[in-house]
């Protein structure tokens, strides 16, 4: 069956610049939480199993047909929209180039895309992996015509390569110039930090979608699930009150409970709905069906969102090897087992071999165009542990 889009009634986007970005409240005591549960899973897990208000084993996975009813794929058309009404507020329509940013999973390449077919503007393709390699300008010549242009996914024009990065440069410099006329570049919040550092960006206003809270994230996760009706109640297995619920039972205190709960998951994500909404469909459980019935034909309205997920976390003594691939994974977007190696300071065998390994341990996930990304459930330990290695990492 397909999957639908809904667009929420309330859209929670807030496009600002990039300098206004801010992390939800409790963020970094999200990452602590992360780094102390890592270390004392063994001590703590059957007193915080005991502390649980719903015994989770006695719950169920949802079918995949109700959970794309339940967590329908995001609809970023509307925050297109508002880029839209963002660039015109700022009177940016004299600017050359204006970056719109998000980190992995954030949705800048179907914004951007959603935005140049709306706007009648023409997509710029990205280059192919022999044109990369050998430094070609053959798709920047290309360029040259176009008066306004977008840029959907400017990790998938470079690669940190001898010769793949020539053709950014030229795009770059002559976007900056105006030679290019006008453009708005959607950009991997990595790609953007490693470009700050070899290329040079900062010439151009940069804008990202606001990070969200948790009431922000209960509110959009309510619409989409009831998809206007008032139905559907969600309860936390932590403390078995509603985080989402009917219309008659918000009151003062189940609203606060409700966005508490989520609020910690906004945590989590640093405020990203793209990881959010990878967490709340994957913490998603059902009452557990009576025997004999067929779960896949289960209408139950009761559902269950877990306290935590078996969510494939980095070890903290995490290789080297490894933690380039993952680094070099990040800052270009993802990329082909054959790029991979490519890219990276050793053999195509050494990093084949810590591809593997990362993609059993489920750190890695593979997108349905053969490139291997971080997975959404692994993105916040990755991220974290990159950090504290002293890598580059992005600013959102």
């Amino acid at each position: 069956m397909p999957q639908r889009s809904i667009k929420a009634a309330s859209p929670p986007w807030e496009i600002v610049a990039l300098e206004k970005f801010s992390t939800p409240q409790n963020t970094q005591a999200s990452q602590w939480r992360r780094s102390w549960r890592a270390a004392a899973t063994s001590l703590v897990g059957k007193r915080a199993a005991e502390q649980q208000a719903k015994d989770e084993d006695e719950l169920r996975l949802l079918p995949e047909v109700k959970l794309a009813h339940l967590v329908p794929p995001i609809d970023w058309s509307s925050a297109a929209a508002l880029l839209s009404q963002t660039l015109f507020q700022h009177k940016l329509d004299n600017e050359p180039v204006v970056f719109f940013i998000t980190p992995p999973h954030g949705g800048h390449a179907p914004i951007v895309s959603h935005w140049a077919e709306q706007q009648g503007i023409n997509e710029i393709a990205p280059p192919t992996y022999q044109e990369l390699t050998g430094g070609s300008l053959e798709w920047v010549e290309r360029c040259v015509p176009l008066k306004r242009w977008a840029v959907p996914a400017l990790e998938r024009h470079l690669l940190r390569h001898s010769y793949g990065l020539q053709g950014v440069r030229a795009l770059l410099e002559r976007a900056f110039s105006g030679r290019l006329g006008q453009g708005v570049i959607g950009c991997d919040s990595w790609t953007y930090a490693y470009l700050q550092h070899v290329v040079g960006v900062e010439g151009a206003p940069v804008f990202t979608l606001q990070a969200l809270g948790g009431e922000q994230l209960a509110h959009y996760f309510a619409d989409i699930a009831n998809n206007g009706k008032d139905d559907i109640c969600v309860y936390s297995t932590r403390t078995g009150n509603p985080v989402l619920g009917h219309s008659e039972e918000d009151n003062t205190a189940h609203k606060a409970s409700a966005h508490k709960e989520l609020q910690r998951l906004a945590a989590h994500c640093r405020g990203h709905m793209g990881i959010a909404w990878h967490y709340w469909r994957a913490r998603l459980r059902g009452a557990a069906a009576a025997k004999g019935d067929d779960a896949s034909q289960d209408t139950s309205q009761e559902l269950w969102l877990v306290d935590a997920l078996a969510d494939a976390e980095l070890s903290a003594d995490t290789g080297d090897v490894a933690m380039l691939v993952l680094h070099t994974l990040l800052l270009h977007g993802g990329l082909e087992d054959q790029v991979l190696g490519d890219v990276l300071p050793f053999s195509h065998h050494e990093a084949l071999n810590a591809r593997l390994a990362l993609a059993r341990q489920g750190i890695l996930a593979r997108k349905e165009d053969g490139r291997w990304q971080v997975a959404p459930l692994s993105y916040a330990s990755v991220r974290q542990l990159l950090e504290t290695r002293n890598y580059l990492v992005d600013p959102l």
